[in-house]
């Protein structure tokens, strides 16, 4: 999972996106995206960007417990693209590529980039077809669970099946999945040599999940969809000893609805179950999902919105194999005018780490509070805005030492699509 600062900086990209024209809904996967929408180089129809989420400082780059932070100013920038390869008369590739470059005046060993990319080939026929999904992530953000560390995690996702086109309104995903998951750390801590039996973080990591997903959907009026999601995956890690194997299954029934409409947005929730080999390890069954739901305020681009969801995932920690991590932000986006705006958020999560001995349970909180000032928007959502906003952001633990404060403050840019 993403640090602080990044989790912080994609829900402000998320919220800037979120009132601009939003594509038009896909009827069917089995056809490409509304062309209308892109840009045309040679081959491409495309839709690039580019952000600068925050220009400005940082009062804790080294997220410290409080009284020992370290403040600097730096300055993160984001270019994106995400597009359309048409094949023929028949088969399509769409992608998504985005990087994340974050630099700092004094700290220059802070200095890191993420790289997120995503493609899938569809080749239609009919009422079926088939499709190869393949990605690739590299992210050096500090993990949320252990934020005195910056190991670089590679995920490499792949994904291939069959779509199948029951009726105009019902379509079905059947699909294998496979990922391979890495990491590292430049500045590792654990040497066998020092400490014998202490894990690395590629001990720790380093894993291949396979398994089986369905996905189905149903178009039930206008453009509100019924989608349920069924997955069960396989886990074996590279290293035996952390004894780490196991088998997750979950389903995951929801709504995507409104898009392009006053309210919009996606509403998933379900149950998870997530089982480990080891004897005596703690397993976790319950409730999972992810909501991103807007509401439209008048014709100016104001929304307001509710993001969070409840998911469970592997920690890189040794004292918890698994940690849940619960999460809600609320923001309001207000324009009084074509150009002028301003934005308010408040957010609080929850991480509770499973199996630990100390019965560890952190509590993060946010505030945001800004300007924005939209200088163009055009009618296929390329748009040109600023903003000048202050996030703060704390984390209470139970275990004292790791509470920190940070606070940041800076301008943001973005100029695209």
């Amino acid at each position: 999972m993403r640090s602080q600062l990044g989790r912080l900086t994609l829900a402000a990209l998320v919220a800037t996106a979120l009132w601009g024209p939003a594509t038009a809904q896909e009827i069917t996967p089995l056809a490409p995206p509304d062309m209308s929408r892109y840009l045309r180089w040679g081959p491409f129809r495309v839709r690039p960007g580019i952000q600068i989420p925050a220009l400005g400082y940082d009062s804790n780059v080294f997220y410290r417990s409080t009284g020992n932070e370290v403040g600097d100013y730096f300055v993160a920038i984001a270019p994106t693209i995400n597009g359309v390869v048409l094949f023929g008369h028949r088969a399509f590739l769409t992608f998504d590529e985005r990087l994340e470059f974050y630099a700092y005046a004094t700290e220059h060993a802070l200095n890191y980039f993420n790289q997120f990319g995503q493609a899938r080939v569809t080749v239609p026929f009919r009422r079926w077809g088939v499709y190869a999904d393949l990605g690739y992530n590299r992210t050096r953000d500090r993990p949320i669970d252990a934020q005195d560390i910056r190991p670089i995690r590679i995920d490499a996702p792949f994904g291939a099946g069959a779509i199948v086109k029951f009726g105009w309104r019902t379509d079905a995903e059947f699909g294998f999945t496979r990922g391979r998951y890495t990491a590292y750390d430049p500045d590792e801590k654990c040497d066998p040599s020092v400490t014998p039996g202490c894990l690395t973080i590629a001990q720790l990591n380093d894993r291949t999940e396979t398994g089986l997903r369905v996905l189905a959907r149903y178009l039930a009026f206008g453009r509100t969809r019924i989608v349920l999601t069924a997955v069960d995956h396989r886990i074996s890690f590279d290293e035996e000893a952390v004894e780490r194997n196991g088998r997750e299954r979950r389903i995951l029934p929801g709504l995507d609805f409104g898009i392009g409409g006053r309210v919009f947005g996606n509403f998933h929730v379900g149950y998870a179950r997530f089982d480990l080999s080891r004897a005596g390890a703690t397993d976790f069954s319950g409730v999972v999902g992810d909501a991103a739901v807007g509401y439209r305020l008048g014709g100016l681009g104001s929304y307001l919105s509710l993001q969070g969801g409840r998911d469970v995932r592997y920690s890189v920690l040794e004292s918890a194999d698994l940690f849940t991590y619960s999460n809600g932000t609320l923001t309001l986006v207000k324009y009084f005018n074509r150009f002028l705006g301003m934005e308010a958020g408040a957010g609080h999560g929850t991480l509770r780490f499973l199996g630990d001995s100390s019965g560890r349970v952190d509590v993060l909180d946010q505030g945001t509070l800004g300007i924005r000032l939209r200088l163009s928007e055009n009618d296929i959502g390329r748009r040109v805005e600023y903003a000048f906003r202050y996030v703060l952001t704390r984390r209470n633990s139970t275990i004292d030492s790791l509470d920190q404060t940070r606070g940041t403050i800076g301008f943001g840019l973005s100029y695209g699509y």
